[in-house]
This record gives structure tokens, C-alpha cells and sequence, in this order.
């Protein structure tokens, strides 16, 4: 589920994800709940190739080996070499904010980061260190990734909407995140 304080505009890229608030490093942009498209790898791979090339613009693959389709403007998050948001190297299935995004700035990830993608594409994101290419499965960059370790102290310390969205996922999330707290 997307956080509340979001939308979806028009860019030079397509469409993609802004804030409509100020996020504060740490601050989770995204969690994965019961409604999103959670599918087989193999069963992506059975579908016809026009349904795949339609649905992986919006998917990406999790360390599980699902196909994950986010249900809402999540779906909307373009790709930058220079990201302020990412998923953690413990648990892809959420986006949190690595620095404080203004609002009225797009949110962007590093598609390195995450277990798979499935379309090779030329980037063009205008960044200082862009790559220029974004490759398929076999760039997964976990180094890139933020660790639980180093952000729980600023995930338990914001008011975080989305760990109230119930979803065994969600439950193992916070099990993970409860080894990192600090008690209060």
C-alpha cells in the first residue's frame, strides 16, 4: 500500500510517483499488502508476450521468486540512478525513504536494488552518476540496498501510518524490525 501523502503525475519519463508531503529519512513510502498481485515466476513466464511486456512495466521480482504487482500508484515509481527511496537488504517487499524527499518531488529507486526486473532499458534519469543502461535479473545489487540495522532507529522513531495495513508480510516485517528496536 502506498502512503496516503502521495500522487501520481505526468513526466518526461511517463508517469510517476511525488510527495505530497515532506518524508523524513526513514519513513516507509510503501509495504506490500494482501491486495497486491503476488504471482509464480512461473506462472509470469506461462503468460503470452504481450501480457508480460504490458505487465513488467509495473512489476518487480521479490527474493522469494514472486512477481509482485503493486494494486495502487505504487506501481508508478520510476527509476533513478540517484535514488531517495529503496527497499531494505532484509526485506524487499517495502520502500523507505533514505533522505528527507521535499514535497512535490518524485519519488525514484534504483532498480539495481531489487531482486529482479525483467526489461533491459536505457536510462535516462539525468542523474551524476547515471549507469546509462539498467540490466535484467543478473544486476541485482543487494551492497546497494539500505541494512534494517542501520535505519530501524529511524523507522521506530516516525509515526509510520502503513505498519498499521495488516498482512502476514507486514507481520514479519515488524518480527524483523523488533530485533533492531532499542527499548523505550
Amino acid at each position: 500500500m502506498i502512503h496516503p501523502d502521495t500522487y501520481v503525475q505526468h513526466t518526461p519519463k511517463g508517469l510517476g510517483l511525488f510527495a505530497r508531503k515532506r518524508f523524513l529519512r526513514g519513513e516507509i513510502l510503501w509495504i506490500i499488502d494482501d491486495i497486491d498481485l503476488k504471482m509464480p515466476l512461473l506462472t509470469h513466464q506461462a503468460l503470452d508476450p504481450l501480457q508480460q511486456q504490458k505487465l513488467n512495466i509495473y512489476c518487480y521480482l521479490d527474493y522469494q521468486h514472486r512477481v509482485i504487482v503493486p494494486w495502487d500508484e505504487g506501481k508508478y515509481v520510476n527509476h533513478s540512478c540517484a535514488p531517495n527511496s529503496t527497499g531494505l537488504l532484509e526485506y524487499d517487499n517495502i520502500s523507505i525513504a533514505l533522505r528527507d524527499i521535499e514535497p512535490d518531488e518524485e519519488i525514484v529507486e534504483d532498480y539495481y536494488c531489487y531482486y529482479g526486473h525483467f526489461e533491459t532499458f536505457t536510462c535516462k534519469c539525468g542523474a551524476a552518476n547515471c549507469r546509462g543502461t539498467i540490466d535484467q535479473v543478473d544486476s541485482y545489487r543487494p551492497d546497494l540496498r539500505l541494512r534494517l540495522e542501520d535505519i530501524a532507529p529511524d523507522i521506530m522513531s516516525l509515526n509510520q501510518p502503513l505498519l498499521a495495513v495488516q498482512s502476514a508480510e507486514n507481520a514479519s516485517f515488524l518480527s524483523l524490525l523488533q530485533r533492531y528496536s532499542i527499548p523505550v
